[in-house]
């Protein structure tokens, strides 16, 4: 591994990655408007209930995550035995396709488009799986979590980014497919980006053994370890109860206070520069005087409070108020749950143990909306930040008082 390899690989990833998420974050201040929004000329559902805008918002976020959960590590394995640098173009290739067909289909007023767009966009942005193996080709171990940390980062830009600029957008032009264009555009430049600059990091090897169904292989693995099972099952829980958030912030925001869609992205680009906040800064200074298990015992009853305050602020200035106790909370609970996850596991073990646990974030993400729309549409908006901290507390529980013996310490 060149240290001029290196250096050339990593901006690479991370131009890449920040592409990629800019795309992808523009869609979070569209959705509420086009399902749930009837005021808007953008609005897609007429002759729905609220029941049904809010199971079809939520299957309609679900979709990308299951199929993130799928083709994550199946990418990954693809790119092991056929190279980084061709299923990494694929894939950016195909998620600009995807975003295209999402602005069609807005156009058209198309709702079976709007899921296959989605489902699409799900399989090829698993990609960053590719970005991962790909930095780890090219970086010593002891120095990959280090390296690893510019996914993060990559993720955390593009959350800010991305969906100022899709809510911008549309506030500007008045149609909700206009950052669609704009996101596809984006993903060719990306391809052309990759096509010309991206050197191969992993020759090919075909006699590779392919697992289809990896994630869920990787799901039994979590719960047969006996001692790493409360930590997996704890960041799981935690993963779960965010997304019931993420999934139906955006659209109380717009039901409940009238935000529009440049209001919605701002509210989650201040989100995005929050969780940076807490990466670059509380984390540093609190782990220097805490461990993990003294940092969780606080951060995660600090998420769940936090969640469930969403449910139930009076007005939108408090909703500010609330943010970065949830930003950070979040953010120190995400990184210690990492943290205690590799500590109980062997140095060769480490990329395993991070498979499973992005293979369980993912699941989480796929199926938090969709049993939120569910309990929306039956007893209202504010189940989803109820459950939500129920699901936060329970991580808590399950380190702290069911599995106290034997989480890892």
């Amino acid at each position: 591994m060149s240290v001029v390899k290196t250096k050339r690989v990593l901006p690479i990833l991370f131009v890449t990655l920040l592409l990629d998420m800019i795309g992808i974050g523009m869609i979070i201040p569209i959705i509420p408007i086009i399902l749930t929004d009837s005021s808007s000329p953008s609005f897609l559902l007429t002759g729905f209930g609220t029941s049904a805008q809010y199971l079809i918002a939520g299957l309609l976020t679900g979709i990308f995550g299951l199929m993130q959960f799928i083709a994550a590590p199946i990418l990954g394995e693809f790119s092991d035995a056929y190279g980084r640098k061709r299923l990494l173009t694929f894939g950016v290739g195909v998620l600009a396709v995807a975003q295209l067909m999402f602005g069609f289909a807005i156009v058209i007023g198309s709702l079976p488009l709007l899921f296959l767009s989605r489902a699409v966009a799900g399989l090829a942005a698993a990609n960053f799986s590719i970005a991962q193996a790909a930095i780890a080709d090219v970086t010593e171990p002891r120095d990959r979590a280090k390296n690893f940390g510019l996914v993060g980062a990559a993720f955390g830009l593009g959350f800010i980014i991305g969906p100022i600029l899709g809510g911008w957008i549309l506030h500007l032009t008045g149609a909700a497919s206009a950052p669609f264009w704009l996101a596809g555009a984006l993903g060719v430049v990306n391809l052309m980006f990759i096509s010309l600059f991206f050197p191969e990091t992993r020759k090919g090897d075909s006699s590779h053994d392919f697992h289809f169904l990896k994630g869920v292989r990787n799901i039994q693995t979590a719960f047969r370890d006996v001692d790493a099972r409360p930590v997996y099952l704890s960041s799981f829980l935690l993963q779960l109860g965010f997304g019931f958030f993420t999934a139906f912030i955006g659209i109380l925001l717009v039901s409940r206070f009238g935000f529009t869609a440049s209001a919605v992205g701002i509210f989650f680009g201040i989100t995005g520069a929050w969780i940076i906040f807490t990466q670059v800064v509380v984390l540093r200074i609190v782990t220097k005087h805490y461990n993990e298990r003294a940092i969780l015992r606080v951060s995660l009853i600090l998420v769940g409070v936090a969640i469930f305050a969403y449910g139930f602020v009076p007005t939108s200035e408090l909703l500010y108020v609330v943010l970065p106790l949830l930003a950070i909370g979040n953010g120190l609970s995400v990184a210690n749950l990492s943290a205690l996850i590799s500590k109980g596991v062997s140095g060769e073990k480490q990329g395993a143990a991070m498979g499973i646990n992005g293979s369980l974030q993912a699941l989480a993400q796929g199926v938090a909306p969709v049993v939120a729309g569910v309990g929306a549409g039956l007893f209202g908006l504010h189940m989803p930040f109820v459950v939500g901290m129920a699901l936060a507390l329970f991580a808590w529980a399950t380190l702290f008082v069911f599995f106290k013996r034997q989480a890892v310490t």
